[in-house]
């Protein structure tokens, strides 16, 4: 073998070589990539539970509120009938005093 042969021979390994390390670095740095992309996978499912149980309460919340809402507004009818039977009332015993007032002078 000439000594230009042996030269090409250890440029075909050198490149080889090359290549191989390159192939290496690529295969870790996909390997890490999926890890990486793994545990931000992780983190969005966690993230969307949270949101859901988060959903669930609101809605929990929601429905709490319009309840209030309904014994509030009744709350309201009843206080209401309640000052009309009152102010009744008072008007029948103003006419009652002032006419007993009335009816003695």
């Amino acid at each position: 073998m000439t000594n230009e042969e042996m030269q090409r021979m250890n440029f075909i390994v050198e490149q080889q070589a090359q290549t191989a390390a390159k192939l290496d670095a690529l295969t870790e740095t996909q390997t890490r990539g999926e890890e990486t992309w793994s545990r931000t996978e992780a983190g969005i499912r966690a993230l969307l539970a949270i949101a859901e149980i988060h959903e669930k309460e609101i809605q929990a919340n929601t429905q709490q509120i319009l309840a209030q809402s309904q014994q509030i507004a009744s709350l309201s009818e009843t206080t209401k009938s309640t000052d009309e039977r009152l102010n009744a009332l008072i008007n029948a015993v103003e006419r009652q005093i002032s006419n007993g007032r009335n009816g003695n002078q």
